[in-house]
């Protein structure tokens, strides 16, 4: 301090000496010595817990920019999986409808085969019944008629046709003629 106060002291004696304010007195020195020492200072404590704050905020920054797309990344391969995922979904439910439809069509004719069988199993069955019941109804029918020919011309003719032999002729020739008559009628129905 003493070195101090003796430069204060010689200070206004020389600027009394001196006004040039080109050459330097003691406060100018001693103001150079000052803002050296608040530079050091600076450059010790001050700037390296701002450069380390700066620093610790850019590492903060780099890492949520890191972060950022890492996310983005993600998303854009979830993304990519949904679509792939989508898409393979699509050609199922394609691939499974076809095989639906190729099901269906399989079982339609199937079905359709299986009752044209029927139809025509029942059709031959309704056949065989129809053929079988005009033979017994022809036999019916020959047997009536040639009973009923046979009471006609007996009352018409009793005396005559009591040989049997022109009586089974008479019964043959008529019979004969209404098979005919009704084989031509059962074809003109079919």
């Amino acid at each position: 301090m003493p070195l101090y106060a003796a430069l204060l002291a010689a200070a206004p004696a020389k600027a009394e000496k001196t006004n040039n304010f080109l050459i330097p007195n003691g406060t100018f020195i001693f103001e150079w010595i000052v803002f050296v020492l608040v530079l050091v200072f600076i450059a010790r404590k001050i700037l390296p817990r701002i450069t380390a704050m700066i620093e610790k905020r850019q590492e903060t920054i780099k890492q949520q920019f890191d972060d950022a797309k890492k996310a983005k990344d993600d998303a854009e391969k979830a993304r990519k999986e949904y679509v792939d995922a989508l898409a393979e979904t699509r050609k199922e439910i394609s691939r499974l409808r076809e095989e639906a439809n190729d099901e269906k069509q399989q079982i339609i004719e199937e079905a359709r085969s299986e009752a044209r069988r029927q139809a025509e199993e029942l059709l031959e069955q309704n056949r065989t019944r129809l053929e079988t019941e005009r033979q017994q109804i022809l036999l019916s029918l020959r047997s009536e008629i040639g009973e009923l020919a046979f009471a006609l011309s007996e009352k018409i003719v009793r005396d005559s046709l009591r040989d049997e032999e022109r009586q089974r002729k008479l019964v043959d020739d008529f019979i004969a003629g209404v098979g005919t008559t009704v084989k031509v009628e059962a074809d003109a129905r079919s």
